[in-house]
């Protein structure tokens, strides 16, 4: 509803009831815009204990109501703003601060901006809780037989006193059969689950809000329904409580919508979990590398993202490991990676470099119909050498995990996020990655946490994995030292991916080699004397002390000097 509505005839009518209303006494009647009383009949003056010339400069609807109330209040306006009407009992506060008990019924009447009615019983005399047991509730009827709202006086004994329309016809049958009727008399499935309710409001004296109640009435008794209720106790100040008003909504038809949305949901959140995962690589069998990859999907429905990773071989042999997301969630960041991670791998099947293939995947997307932005990270390995030629744009930087070492970040070629400028330009950096050592390629999700930024999650992460003593093992146990140690929970709203690569030692000891460093000395002055030089050195912790292993790459030619191998002998010695 609106102020702008055009009045039908029904409106005017109610518009007249409201008038006669107002002309009376028998009840306080108020009407007002947000929270301020704008016009009040004499009885609500009474009650409020003030006069016209108050009510001429506003009465703010707070001032009358003590601290302690102000928590029902607030309930109050939450059932208005849900359903359009609310019962209330509470205290207005008088200006020579005493205070008196009303039972306020409040309507609205529109929404912009907005306005409302409410209707002020007394509860302060004896004879006003009679008449409003016997004779006002049907005032109440009338100000809310059209809401889409059940409404009904209980007594004690669990009789109907009044009902309005909507009330009635929810439960199958007139009003003049509820009136007097026991409630559980004509609704007896609804016995188990309503009675007790009204009987601890009876008791206690405290309402009771939002409760659902199942089961069937006489109107149609084949449907199990849900109705939303609200219990408030009806009593005279320090006396028992003699009534309850009950508010209800059917709200069957409303959480059979949520199920079925529900379930759609899922249904979507599904199938689009499915697209995605079928478009993430199996890793490729590649000799000298152990490779290892994750993806973590978000927890919260249909916030798919469009995180992903790649793994390839270069036109040159060396490998490629690729890492990007896209900004945004749900279908569209999925279709957006899908093109991106297929044009990747065309720009490196043609032999571009990293940054060359940044600075295609950036023309690409600011050549796309509608803006869209993503970042990514790729990076270009070695096999033989271990030499890493890299380049990100707007991506968390790779880490290069080494053996008792903090790892290092590949930060020398950071470049704009894809999709930003037209036209950007992304620069390839140089790095070595060591036998045993293994690179990390992440998405934001693993270092991102609400209220700090990702430097400190970035830190976090390279403490976690210093720490950890699977830190520089397999790239399994470096994924899973990275996640244990980083923000990751269970209910995140962002996707995670993960990618590690580690370089194979070139030789790996067939035995313990207990070497003292004499022994080590020896070998390496033999070896440095020898005719001819070795190609590479490795390091290896083995048994009781360090060895270097000096050994010809025999890949790549027949070894044309002397070469050591390690072992060890029958004695423990070194070989």
């Amino acid at each position: 509803m609106t102020d702008e509505a055009v009045p039908t005839p029904e409106a005017h009518r109610q518009a007249a009831r409201l008038r006669a209303l107002f002309a009376g006494d028998a009840v306080g009647m108020a009407s007002g815009c947000g929270d301020v009383i704008e016009q009040a009949n004499d009885e609500l003056l009474r009650i409020l204990g003030r006069g016209r010339a108050g009510l001429a400069e506003g009465i703010a609807w707070p001032t009358i109501t003590p601290a302690d109330h102000a928590e029902r209040d607030a309930a109050a306006i939450g059932d208005v703003r849900r359903s359009g009407s609310a019962v209330v009992q509470k205290d207005f506060l008088r200006p020579d601060g005493s205070r008196i008990p009303v039972l306020a019924v409040v309507a609205a009447v529109s929404w912009d901006p907005y306005e409302w009615v409410a209707i002020v019983v007394d509860l302060s005399r004896e004879e006003r809780l009679r008449r409003l047991v016997q004779s006002e509730a049907a005032i109440v009827s009338s100000l809310l037989e059209d809401a889409p709202i059940g409404f009904a006086l209980i007594d004690p004994e669990l009789r109907f006193v009044r009902i309005n329309n909507e009330l009635a016809a929810m439960n199958g049958f007139t009003v003049d059969q509820h009136e007097g009727a026991l409630v559980f008399e004509l609704l007896p499935d609804l016995r188990d689950g309503a009675e007790p309710l009204l009987r601890r409001v009876l008791e206690t004296g405290e309402p009771l809000r939002d409760v659902q109640i199942v089961g069937t009435t006489p109107a149609d008794p084949d449907t199990t329904r849900t109705w939303l209720e609200s219990f408030f106790p009806v009593r005279a100040p320090g006396g028992p409580t003699i009534g309850v008003a009950a508010v209800a909504r059917d709200v069957t038809e409303v959480l059979q919508l949520q199920a079925e949305l529900q379930a759609t949901l899922t249904r979507q959140r599904q199938v689009l979990h499915e697209l995605q995962t079928s478009l993430l690589p199996t890793l490729p069998d590649t000799p000298g590398f152990d490779l290892a990859a994750q993806y973590l999907g978000a927890s919260i429905d249909i916030q798919l993202g469009g995180d992903w990773f790649d793994v390839l071989h270069a036109p040159d042999g060396r490998l490629v490991l690729a890492i990007g997301d896209v900004v945004g969630h749900g279908p569209a960041a999925v279709g957006l990676m899908a093109r991106l991670s297929g044009a990747m791998r065309a720009y490196v099947t043609a032999g571009h470099g990293p940054g060359q293939v940044l600075t295609q995947l950036n023309r690409l997307l600011n050549a796309a119909p509608f803006p869209a932005l993503a970042s990514a990270a790729i990076l270009y390995l070695e096999r033989a050498g271990g030499d890493i030629e890299y380049a990100s744009a707007g991506h968390p930087y790779p880490l290069m995990c080494a053996p008792g070492a903090a790892p290092a970040v590949l930060d020398q070629a950071q470049g704009m996020i894809l999709g930003a400028t037209a036209d950007s330009f992304y620069a390839s950096a140089s790095a070595r990655l060591h036998g045993g050592a293994a690179v990390l390629l992440y998405t934001d999700g693993l270092i991102e946490t609400r209220g700090e930024d990702l430097d400190t999650g970035l830190a976090r992460l390279r403490r976690a994995i210093l720490a950890s003593s699977q830190g520089t093992g397999g790239a399994a146990e470096l994924l899973r030292a990275a996640i244990a140690g980083s923000a990751v929970s269970d209910e995140r709203d962002d996707d995670v991916c993960l990618l590690a690569a580690t370089r194979l030692p070139e030789i790996r000891s067939t035995a313990d080699v207990n070497a003292t460093r004499g022994q080590f000395d020896a070998v390496r002055a033999a070896v440095m004397g020898a005719e001819g030089r070795t190609d590479r050195y490795r390091r290896h912790g083995m048994g009781a002390g360090p060895v270097e292993v000096a050994a010809h790459d025999f890949a790549s030619r027949p070894p044309a000097g002397p070469f050591i191998s390690s072992g060890s002998t029958d004695e423990g010695g070194l070989r």
